[in-house]
């Protein structure tokens, strides 16, 4: 085969692509939001690597391959690439604070960073090296996703494990240097890799690991590429057995390629505001709001959240106390933790809030319904939510919420970022440490090496 493509041959011209991306072809404010976004998914990996879940699968690689070439976040170790992303995957992903985007469904950065970093910091790349492998594995994912639509996520699969697969090979394809069909060979690899079950919101600890196993996949699919090992030329477009034919994708997969290079998904992506399924924050946001203006448990007889398929499928089941993850996946545990605290961060999904008497005790004043009008938006207004509060005494409040804080409508602010790294940072690191650390993120493509950054990342908590 040689670098030419047909014209509908999406996943050649994807390798094409991608293989002579450079930082400088990439817009500046793109670069400045993947900055945004990798100090967001350090300070989440850093976090979800304290986790129960974060610890065993750093044991787990460690015990596989210890003395490789690649930091994992917060162990004084270093294992193979590919485990390293596994582990850090695993981590980022660990506690449903990474970033999101709306439209594919995807979290990009649990992805394609740990893809990335564990093959740039083993091959002494530089800090712009591995801004452009973020930036391929961000473009690349969310395109797929975008393609995959909601037909394929409400088919039972978590796109982050399987679109992430193909995410994940992008960024790491794009470390490792290949060059075009290699690239897309490692592509056809990562596809036919992906995997992940949605039902591991239910009491297990498996859908944090589907983000590091799409990692994991997408090294090994640019490690075996580069050997010469061939996955297949039309992994995603085939028409039988290729990705989007077999899992459900919604849309022709030549739009992959529309307007690739010019029109950036990467800005879509936003920032979690509160440690829940995203699908939960436009809920927890108008429970803020309806808060504000009066509503608090005492007075509260019933609230209904209207929502769509797909928000409802995600988050509108009911609620059991059982492992972290339930309470993340639920909605009217949101939406009770929320009208109680406030809030719906870190400290309102610590163990022993999940079975709080208070929280349960409004369980049954709470209602979640698909409302069929907001299915109308499509994928990218698949957050919108109507809710509507009646109180004690036959007074209503109501409010509706389309897009999320912390999604690229609604971003938030560079205080609200460094804030929320300075908090999660802090299991780990000492103060001066968090500082230093923003400072390299912020000038990453300045590093001439990875050594400061990885040194910082990998300190054990104290």
């Amino acid at each position: 085969m040689d670098d030419k493509s047909e014209p509908n041959a999406v996943t050649t011209s994807l390798g094409q692509w991608a293989s002579k991306l450079t930082l400088a072809a990439v817009p500046p404010e793109v670069v400045a939001h993947l900055k945004t976004c990798l100090l967001d998914s350090i300070g989440c990996g850093i976090f979800g690597a304290a986790q129960p879940w974060g610890k065993i699968a750093a044991d787990v690689a460690i015990g596989f391959s210890e003395g490789g070439r690649s930091s994992l976040f917060s162990r004084c170790e270093k294992v193979s690439p590919a485990d390293a992303a596994l582990a850090n995957g695993t981590a980022i992903h660990g506690f449903e604070l990474d970033d999101a985007h709306v439209t594919s469904s995807l979290h990009p950065g649990s992805v394609a960073l740990p893809a990335g970093l564990a093959i740039a910091e083993a091959q002494n790349a530089s800090g712009e090296e591995l801004l452009t492998a973020l930036a391929a594995g961000y473009e690349i994912g969310l395109r797929v996703g975008v393609c995959a639509g909601v037909s394929h996520s409400t088919s039972g699969y978590h796109v982050t494990g399987t679109v992430g697969a193909v995410g994940a090979a992008a960024a790491a394809a794009r470390a490792l240097n290949l060059p075009p069909i290699q690239f897309a060979h490692a592509l056809g690899i990562g596809a036919t890799q992906a995997a992940g079950l949605y039902a591991a919101r239910l009491g297990a600890m498996t859908k944090r690991f589907h983000a590091g196993r799409a990692a994991q996949s997408g090294v090994l699919g640019a490690y075996l590429a580069q050997r010469g090992f061939t996955g297949s030329p039309d992994a995603l477009e085939a028409p039988f057995g290729g990705f989007l034919s077999t899992l459900r994708g919604q849309f022709d997969a030549a739009t992959i390629l529309d307007g690739l290079g010019e029109r950036w998904e990467t800005m879509q992506v936003g920032l979690k505001a509160y440690a829940a399924c995203a699908s939960a924050h436009t809920t927890i946001d108008g429970v803020r709001e309806l808060r504000s203006r009066g509503l608090d448990a005492e007075n509260l007889q019933r609230l209904t959240v209207r929502m769509s398929k797909k928000g409802y499928i995600n988050i509108g089941w009911p609620y059991r106390p059982g492992e972290v993850m339930t309470a993340q996946m639920n909605g009217s545990y949101a939406a009770a933790v929320t009208l109680i605290d406030g809030d719906a961060f870190i400290d309102q999904y610590d163990m022993p809030r999940l079975s709080d008497p208070a929280i349960l005790a409004l369980m049954p004043r709470i209602d979640f319904v698909h409302e069929p009008d907001l299915d109308r938006g499509g994928a990218a207004k698949r957050h919108a939510v109507r809710i509507e509060a009646l109180r004690n005494d036959g007074s209503i409040l109501s409010t509706e919420i389309e897009q999320r804080r912390g999604s690229a409508e609604h971003p938030l602010n560079v205080a609200t970022v460094e804030q929320k790294f300075r908090r999660l940072a802090a299991v780990a690191l000492q103060p001066q440490d968090v500082e230093d650390l923003m400072g390299l993120v912020g000038a990453v493509e300045r590093e001439v090496k990875l050594d400061r950054i990885s040194g910082l990342v990998a300190q054990r908590p104290v």
